[in-house]
């Protein structure tokens, strides 16, 4: 009878299809966790990118803050319109602007009257 009982058609049956059951739920265990695998990596790469830009953030707010201090003295102002303006080089403290010379009046030739009034003062 015990014999009968394990090659029994039914229970063979049930046998197999719990192992194809089990089967199945490693593959779909397996899936999971090589999703969850995936996730992770690309959620690493992200923070890792992100970490990034924040230290840029930080790198840029903070020379930010050292320009607006900057512009916020006098000195510093008129260094910036200086080189926006290019009126000095980096660095250059003092300006000084020179006027350029007018030329002296070319007077023109005494023309024939004239020369007749110095001539002739009484005319």
């Amino acid at each position: 009878m015990a014999i009968r009982q394990r090659n029994d058609p039914v229970r063979l049956f049930g046998k197999r299809l719990l192992l194809v059951a089990l089967f199945v739920g490693v593959i779909v265990a397996i899936g999971g966790a090589w999703s969850a695998y995936k996730k992770e990596r690309e959620s690493r790469a992200l923070r890792v990118e992100a970490e990034a830009q924040l230290r840029d953030f930080s790198e840029r707010q903070a020379q930010l803050d050292s320009d607006i201090a900057n512009l916020q003295t006098d000195r510093g102002m008129e260094g910036v319109l200086r080189e926006q303006y290019a009126l000095a080089a980096r660095g250059e403290k003092l300006i000084v602007i020179v006027e350029p010379q007018k030329p002296e009046p070319i007077e023109a030739p005494p023309s024939v009257l004239q020369w007749l009034h110095r001539v002739f003062p009484w005319w």
